[in-house]
């Protein structure tokens, strides 16, 4: 009898936890998409370049859209069962409704499995993916858009003319290029070239690199009364071939990173000289085995509130689940956060939602077990 009572929970369990998946997925893309298209949108040449990129972004949200769907299917499937009056027909059978948590213990140890291959595995592979096809795309797309004597408006801040253009390797025969991505003051610069080279960007690098020869730099729009130019044999020039916003590449280079890359960077850095980096490094690391690890510490604590729930169950349950994955999150990200000011340890700060979920459960599961045999 268990046995089939356990196969049919877990045959409700996996259905809606399939689509929770699907749905919280879609929606998680659909508002990456807005964040994302200002990167992808100018480099896709077609919108199967565009979906093809933007769909390797989906891996790396799955870490966080399993957990929420598996709180979510556990708490379908025991609101469904209450509503059908199973659980009812349970206990009057003098059946322990704790005899219905093993189907979800075990789904949640082979859901912490998923989690944990796609959260340290797959999503950092798939999102160096996404940034090499992002580059390759930036780097197709200044290659077919600059052509000689047209003036090219690709780069911001930055317009740029050339005589000449070589696309295999690069070379240029001269050049003029205006830059007002230098400070935040109204001064630009002018730079004027006979020849050089330009790299166009690379998987390591996204900025455009400029080696020009022979040529001379000017003031553009200057405030001063004094007209200052200067000249030049040689010059090495970087440009953002995108705008950037702060911190977003260092996060994107972060999750793209396999676990061995993170450790080794970590071991070569010294604290006392870049404290903030080697914490960074240390609590990307943690989260990817801590953040999956919640899933197996959330039946002991939205188990006994979602069969206890009474008229408003569904309503209660849902949103106790959705509390309770939001808090997890807020707390990694305080604890981050923590870590990142040196207040804890970088590994403890990225185990926050686990301590909590551990304290948590050791308060609610026991007091629950504990009301089950005083009503007994």
């Amino acid at each position: 009898m268990p046995w089939k009572l356990y196969k049919y929970i877990l045959n409700k369990f996996v259905s809606t936890f399939a689509a929770a998946v699907a749905i919280f997925t879609i929606l998680f893309l659909m508002d990456q998409a807005s964040r994302q298209v200002e990167q992808l949108a100018p480099h896709a040449s077609s919108l199967r370049d565009f979906l093809l990129s933007f769909l390797l972004l989906a891996p790396p949200l799955l870490a966080y859209t399993i957990p929420l769907a598996f709180l979510m299917a556990m708490i379908w499937t025991l609101e469904q069962m209450k509503q059908e009056r199973e659980i009812t027909a349970i206990m009057v059978a003098g059946v322990s409704p704790v005899r219905l948590l093993p189907p979800f213990l075990a789904a949640s140890m082979v859901t912490f499995i998923i989690a944990f291959i796609v959260t340290a595995y797959a999503g950092p592979a798939s999102f160096q993916k996404y940034n090499e096809r992002l580059t390759s795309l930036a780097r197709q797309s200044f290659i077919n858009e600059l052509k000689p004597g047209i003036l090219f408006s690709g780069i911001p801040d930055t317009l740029l003319l050339v005589g000449g253009f070589d696309r295999e390797s690069g070379r240029i025969d001269g050049l003029l290029m205006v830059r007002n991505d230098l400070d935040e003051t109204e001064t630009g610069e002018m730079i004027l070239a006979e020849k050089g080279m330009i790299q166009p960007p690379t998987a390591n690098t996204r900025d455009i690199i400029l080696k020009l020869e022979k040529g001379t730099l000017h003031p553009v729009a200057s405030g001063g009364d004094v007209y200052r130019s200067g000249s030049f044999e040689s010059l090495t020039s970087r440009i953002q071939s995108q705008s950037s916003v702060p911190g977003v590449r260092a996060k994107q280079f972060l999750m793209a990173s396999s676990n061995q890359d993170l450790r080794s960077r970590y071991g070569e850095i010294s604290k006392e000289e870049n404290q903030k980096l080697a914490a960074m490094y240390a609590i990307e690391l943690n989260r990817r085995f801590a953040f999956p690890l919640t899933i197996l510490l959330y039946p002991f604590v939205i188990f006994p509130a979602a069969v206890s729930t009474g008229r408003h169950g569904k309503i209660a349950a849902f949103s106790g689940s959705l509390i309770l994955f939001l808090t997890s999150f807020f707390l990694f990200s305080i604890g981050s956060n923590m870590a990142r000011q040196n207040m804890v340890p970088a590994s403890l700060g990225a185990w926050f939602p686990v301590l909590f979920l551990v304290t948590a459960g050791l308060f609610i599961f026991p007091a629950y077990l504990h009301s089950l045999r005083s009503k007994s």
